[in-house]
């Protein structure tokens, strides 16, 4: 299930003990106080999803692209490729490909591209692009991290810190684990 900005965006505000504020603008009360938590706290989620796809958990894509040439750029796949994993043909085999800063080379033909990519930013209004593993609580401690430390509470950013890097390691803990013996 994915999460949503805007709850991300009220229980973060209610951690951090703004709620009030941003319940009203978010409810279409213009109060300046309640716009300006609720903007940082939007920028915040998208901090911390940056933050999870590049350092952490990243999201990854599929698209296929026909190249008669081998040429595949990069502005051609749906999302901002960070990392190619895999290039395959329309059967499935892998391919052989180089990498260069705005393009792949591979065998012409239908390819598809398996890579991670960044999120775009999101509004209010949007959803997190992670399907699973990342949970509104693993964002609401982000996103407090980001708040405080943007608002110079840095005793309170340490803690909500520590309690994100937690949840990042707990999510870890949910993904698949391949074992050799």
């Amino acid at each position: 299930m994915k999460v949503s900005v805007k709850a991300a965006v009220r229980a973060t505000a209610q951690a951090l003990g703004i709620a009030d504020g941003v319940e009203a603008f978010l409810d279409g009360e213009e109060t300046e106080e309640g716009k300006k938590d609720t903007e940082l706290l939007v920028k915040c989620f998208n901090r911390v999803e940056n933050e999870l796809a590049l350092d952490y958990l990243p999201l990854l894509a599929e698209d296929e692209v026909l190249s008669s040439t081998g040429v595949v750029r990069y502005a051609e796949l749906t999302y901002p490729a960070v990392r190619v994993f895999r290039v395959e043909d329309g059967d499935g085999t892998s391919l052989k490909y180089t990498l260069f800063p705005d393009r792949l080379e591979t065998s012409s033909g239908t390819v598809k591209v398996v890579y991670s990519y960044t999120p775009n930013e999101k509004s209010v209004d949007e959803e997190s692009d992670y399907q699973t593993a990342v949970s509104e609580r693993l964002f609401l401690y982000g996103m407090a991290a980001e708040y405080c430390l943007a608002e110079g509470e840095l005793e309170a950013a340490g803690i909500w810190d520590k309690k994100y890097k937690e949840a990042i390691t707990a999510a870890y803990r949910l993904r698949p684990v391949k074992r050799i013996r």
